[in-house]
């Protein structure tokens, strides 16, 4: 396969950095599959999910913090599935994958609590759809004071020492959110922040906190029904003075924690962490500086616009060269299996669906800890997870087959689905399978199919 063959490229971009071609898309996009790429980010209809089982964010987390399991629950697993699905008919799949990135990086676990149960999805598709492509100090921002981030970091109680109700209570802040937001989200681990900058940036963050229920129920503390579930920021819980992070002084109350997020998404060292991840997810577990740094320096020239930076990393020379050695995770692989098939799955088998995630230990908001799923190969790829993904294919193609015939071969889907990535072995296993089944799963367990 060369890089100048229409179609290979075209398998590249729908493999690389879509969720997998469906038995068009390959046809759809060879004269222009960067161009392609390019309107998943600019088309509205395209990155927009909607609904009418979706409910709004001021329900979402008024029912968090409220309501009983089968409420929150059901609310998690309608965009759990709204959004797989968006992602089985989406035209490549590039846009999707910023969206999974970026949801990831900011992991929620609904393990947590039910507000973060009832809020991890509705979030993905009311913020981060929105702003995956926008500056990034915005969907920092936006995502730091949504009350299921709060809850999930534990910064709904910290208050400063020296506030009107830290002297009152003798309280204090908690550090976790601030660790977060240094160590993860923006600079990266070991960029030069000290422990002392942690503690400034918890600081900044004493006060903001959201209405708890039982606030609300007895309006205590700004809560009202109407403010159920919501931000709030509590000024006399926030820690008075300047703060100094990384040697810069803020002032003010409110306004300091978004003068310091600002100033961190512009950060030269969060620029250098976000383009790492982003080839490391797309392109390579061993990311060069020849990779990292034009996507660094388009996101710095432009204050920290995600747009410049994906269209950086697909303009990479590497982008269109490497070998595809980095393994779907199960997620994305399910989502592969579905689009190939051109199918998703029926409302009655969905809880199967969720199993087989499950199963395969990927199942999204499941990651307990605030670093997301791990990005690289070795995580995924072992003897028994390989034997895992195998069973979990068999059981979701029996399943998908289960509920329409399929109108093509599966020789000839393969065909359509891997184009010139097909290699001859894969070819002669599925056109000598047994039965339909078997020749699926042979396909979709195949080197060529299994890695992006």
């Amino acid at each position: 396969m060369t890089s100048t063959d229409p179609l290979a490229r075209a398998a590249l971009a729908a493999s690389r950095f879509g969720l997998g071609a469906r038995p068009t898309t390959l046809q759809d996009i060879a004269s222009d599959p960067r161009g392609a790429l390019v309107e998943e980010l600019t088309t509205g209809w395209i990155r927009r999910l909607r609904g009418a089982d979706l409910v709004d964010p001021a329900q979402a987390a008024a029912t968090g913090v409220s309501g009983s399991f089968t409420d929150y629950e059901g609310i998690n697993r309608a965009e759990t599935v709204a959004a797989f699905n968006k992602r089985v008919y989406a035209p490549v799949g590039f846009f999707e994958r910023l969206v999974m990135f970026w949801s990831n990086h900011f992991n929620l676990s609904v393990e947590k609590a039910s507000l973060v149960r009832a809020m991890r999805g509705v979030i993905e598709r009311c913020v981060i759809r929105g702003l995956a492509t926008g500056r990034f100090d915005r969907l920092l921002i936006a995502l730091l004071t949504q009350p299921a981030m709060l809850c999930y970091l534990d910064n709904q109680e910290s208050i400063g020492p020296n506030s009107l109700i830290g002297l009152r209570r003798g309280a204090g802040v908690n550090v976790n959110l601030a660790r977060e937001i240094l160590e993860l989200h923006t600079l990266g681990y070991g960029a030069g922040y000290s422990e002392g900058d942690i503690l400034q940036m918890a600081y900044v963050l004493s006060g903001h906190s959201y209405v708890r229920g039982w606030e609300a129920d007895r309006n205590l503390n700004g809560g009202s029904d109407a403010t159920r579930g919501q931000y709030i920021f509590r000024s006399d819980w926030h820690e008075p003075g300047p703060r100094r992070v990384l040697g810069r002084r803020y002032t003010g109350r409110e306004g300091q924690l978004a003068a310091v997020l600002t100033d961190l998404a512009r950060h030269p060292a969060t620029a250098q962490h976000l383009a790492f991840k982003l080839v490391q997810h797309f392109l390579t577990d061993a990311p060069t500086p020849a990779m990292v740094d034009p996507i660094a320096r388009a996101y710095l020239d432009s204050e920290g616009d995600l747009m410049q930076a994906a269209l950086a990393l697909i303009d990479l020379p590497q982008a269109w060269t490497l070998p595809q050695t980095k393994l779907r995770t199960p997620y994305e692989l399910l989502v592969a299996q579905a689009r190939a098939l051109n199918r998703t799955w029926h409302d009655d088998d969905l809880w199967l669906l969720l199993q087989i995630l499950d199963a395969l230990g990927h199942r999204p908001g499941y990651w307990e800890t605030p670093d997301g799923y791990p990005d690289d190969t070795a995580h995924w790829l072992s003897p028994n997870g390989l034997r895992v993904r195998g069973d979990g294919l068999q059981k979701a193609t029996q399943i998908l087959l289960a509920r329409a015939p399929l109108t093509l071969p599966p020789r000839r889907l393969a065909a359509r689905v891997l184009g010139p990535a097909q290699s001859a072995e894969t070819a002669a296993a599925v056109r000598s399978a047994a039965d339909p089944v078997q020749a699926l799963t042979l396909l979709f367990m195949a080197p060529e199919f299994q890695r992006r």
